[in-house]
């Protein structure tokens, strides 16, 4: 992991994730995945991928919590602070 992982790396990855027509204005926080973003089961696969492979966190250690997370500020919190 080369830098240290934040708010807004976590969001810049959400953002890289999804359809650009979902994430216009960006993604923060407060965001719902699914109602805001349209987060579905298979584009949270691809995050739980992605996040793993650009922050380095072991996100399989914490699937099950990944895939509970209804807000943006979940995954920024699993992801940041295990």
């Amino acid at each position: 992991m080369a830098a240290p992982v934040d708010e807004s790396t976590v969001c810049s990855i959400i953002a890289s994730v999804l359809p650009r027509a979902s994430v216009q204005g960006g993604v923060e926080p407060s965001m719902s995945l699914q109602g805001d973003l349209g987060l579905d089961s298979v584009g949270l696969m691809s995050l739980i991928f992605v996040l793993e492979e650009q922050t380095g966190v072991d996100t399989m250690s914490c699937l099950e919590r990944l895939i509970e997370a209804e807000y943006v500020r979940d995954v920024v919190d699993i992801v940041c602070h295990g």
